[in-house]
C-alpha cells in the first residue's frame, strides 16, 4: 500500500510538472489591459478606481473627462453606452438595455468630458442608488459610471469604473 502511495505521488508529480507553462500567458493569468489605454484626466486614485469629488451644495455638476493617448495612433469615435449606479457595477452591466444611463455619444478626438449633473443622476437611477441630501459631516457618498468606448477602428474599450464621491 505504501508503495501504490508513493508512485501515484510520483505520477501525480510528473503530470503536475509535465503541464505547466513557462509563460503564463494564458486569458487565466494575465490582466486584462487595453492596447489603447484610457485615463481619467484630473480624477484622483488611491487603490484602483479613480475618482472625483462633487459637492451636493453646490450645482451638482458631473464631470468625467477620458482622454487616450494621441501617440496611439487612435481617436475616441464615440461612446457607445454609459452605465451608472452603485459601486457594484462590471463591465456585465454595459450589457444591460435597461441599465443605459446614454449611448451613442459622437466624439471623434482623443479627448472627451462626459457632463451630467447630479439632479439628473438621481431621476434615471432606482431608489437604492440616489443620492439623498444631507449627507453627514467628514463622510461621502460614492456611485460609479462605466462607459464602453469605440475608438476609430472600431475597436470597443471598456475602462476601469470610474466613481464620484458626492460630499457635504
Amino acid at each position: 500500500m505504501k508503495k501504490t502511495f508513493q508512485y501515484f505521488v510520483l505520477v501525480l508529480s510528473a503530470a503536475i510538472w509535465i503541464s505547466c507553462d513557462d509563460e503564463f500567458t494564458h486569458d487565466i493569468v494575465k490582466d486584462n489591459k487595453p492596447e489603447v489605454p484610457v485615463t481619467f484626466t484630473g480624477a484622483t486614485t488611491y487603490g484602483f478606481n479613480p475618482f472625483y469629488t462633487v459637492s451636493i451644495t453646490g450645482d451638482g455638476t458631473i464631470a468625467i473627462s477620458m482622454e487616450i493617448p494621441e501617440a496611439s495612433g487612435h481617436s475616441i469615435k464615440q461612446i457607445r453606452k454609459i452605465t451608472a449606479g452603485g459601486t457594484g457595477l462590471t463591465p456585465g452591466s454595459l450589457l444591460d438595455a435597461t441599465a443605459a444611463y446614454a449611448s451613442n455619444i459622437n466624439v471623434n478626438a482623443t479627448t472627451v468630458t462626459f457632463t451630467t449633473t447630479l439632479t439628473e443622476f438621481n431621476g434615471k437611477m432606482s431608489a437604492a442608488n440616489k443620492v439623498a441630501a444631507p449627507i453627514a459631516a467628514n463622510t461621502f457618498v460614492e456611485r460609479a459610471f462605466m462607459f464602453a468606448i469605440t475608438l476609430d477602428d472600431d475597436t470597443e474599450i471598456i475602462p476601469v469604473q470610474c466613481r464620484i464621491r458626492f460630499v457635504p
